[in-house]
């Protein structure tokens, strides 16, 4: 997954369709669906390399330099040993040096994972965001590449051998991925005061989920070197003992409500996107019995259940995400602390399982049928990691053909 070849945008040559003109303003997550470009990203880009700049003084330089020519969608910059030993070797190999690909920035990173995910713009698969050595800054693609081996080699460059014969290696720099990530998260915080990411480094659930709402032109605010204001600490969120939550649809379209919790729950409140649409008590039943019809259908709907106990303490509490649909539905349902299960319900028969990936990574293994295919359509997990997290679900046939997927985001707690 170290090169994938990079598609053309808007007025270039064998550009792919659905484009938008480059004076549109884009968010990031639109580009993946409306251009087949990375330069839709490259104004945020060039903010990120003069955020880094401010991180760490000296560290990028230019690749633009005689005898280099660049291709339309490759991006100007490495690390400064690796751009002056790149121009050293093109004047050893007489120029005419072509550069289809060099560093990449985490958002045309982005870009690439995203197209590899929906299959377009020509791209069968890519490293997600903070994986590629591309975004490095230390490694690039040259075509054709057999003429420069020698003089890419005599300036520290590692020819990266015939499984991905175009690409070459720096050996020397430093990672800068985390320090990539960290001056997004400066530019977001800076423009974004009212809805701060922590300034780790850590490219995490909620890092990816600001980049994809990202200006791809690039912020109001660019960069600054002055030192960033602490971030807030929010204060912790009260310990509540984790309850489970069951709903079903009914032929009528009404969902009957269940709930389990400890002992000291003596009654309990269903609330949907903040609004209470139920309540029962121990009396009612063991397991808090109650139904409810909704006006509207609308997917991704916050579930939540609340336990009091006999003093009306809240003691409990249980969170889900809800498809009010009559047709299928994703459901996300805790099942104790950390517990949760990811389900797909009223399914097609002609769906016999689904696999579960979390934050684009791998895919989870169920629980309870110790498989990652769940033909139960459904996949138990506990999970260590909580806060945001984003959902892919993919649904198979029978015979092992993957029918589609749905994506969902929310907040495990």
């Amino acid at each position: 997954m170290a090169c994938v070849s990079e598609p053309l945008g808007a007025g270039e040559e064998g550009g792919y369709g659905e484009v938008t003109s480059q004076a549109e303003s884009l968010t990031v997550e639109q580009a993946v669906t409306s251009r087949c470009s990375t330069t839709a990203v490259f104004g945020l880009s060039e903010q990120l390399i003069e955020e880094l700049e401010c991180l760490r003084p000296g560290l990028m330089s230019r690749i633009d330099r005689p005898g280099i020519t660049l291709g339309a969608a490759a991006f100007p910059y490495l690390q400064t040993p690796a751009a002056n030993a790149l121009a050293r070797a093109a004047q050893r190999g007489g120029g005419g040096m072509f550069i289809t690909s060099g560093l990449r920035t985490l958002p045309q990173q982005y870009l690439l994972w995203r197209w590899g995910q929906t299959g377009r713009c020509g791209i069968g698969i890519a490293a997600a965001p903070g994986l590629s050595n591309h975004q490095s800054g230390l490694a690039v693609d040259i075509s054709p590449y057999s003429a420069w081996r020698s003089p890419m080699a005599a300036e520290g460059y590692r020819w990266f051998g015939s499984a991905d014969p175009v690409h070459f290696d720096f050996q020397g720099g430093i990672d800068i991925r985390s320090l990539s990530t960290l001056a997004f998260q400066r530019l977001w915080n800076r423009n974004n005061p009212r809805d701060r990411i922590g300034e780790d480094g850590s490219y995490g659930p909620a890092t990816a989920a600001r980049l994809a709402r990202a200006p791809g032109a690039g912020f109001p605010i660019g960069a600054s070197c002055r030192a960033p204001e602490p971030t807030p600490v929010a204060p912790p969120e009260p310990a509540y003992d984790a309850m489970e939550a069951y709903w079903a649809r009914q032929a009528d379209g009404r969902y009957e409500l269940r709930a389990l919790g400890p002992a000291r729950v003596a009654r309990v409140e269903y609330v949907v996107d903040g609004f209470v649409i139920g309540r029962a008590t121990r009396a009612d039943g063991e397991n808090f019995p109650t139904s409810y019809r909704f006006e509207l259908e609308r997917a991704e709907r916050a579930f939540e259940v609340r336990g009091f106990d006999a003093s009306g303490a809240q003691v409990g509490r249980g969170v889900g995400l809800l498809d009010v649909t009559s047709g299928t539905g994703v459901a996300i349902r805790q099942l104790g602390a950390g517990l949760y299960e990811v389900a797909l319900e009223r399914a097609p028969l002609e769906v016999a399982a689904i696999e579960l990936v979390v934050d684009g990574r791998f895919p989870i293994t169920d629980q309870i049928s110790g498989a990652t295919r769940s033909s139960r359509l459904a996949v138990r997990h506990r999970y260590t990691q909580l806060g945001e997290r984003r959902f892919a679900i993919t649904t198979f046939n029978a015979d092992g053909t993957a029918r589609g997927t749905l994506h969902r985001t929310f907040v495990l707690r």
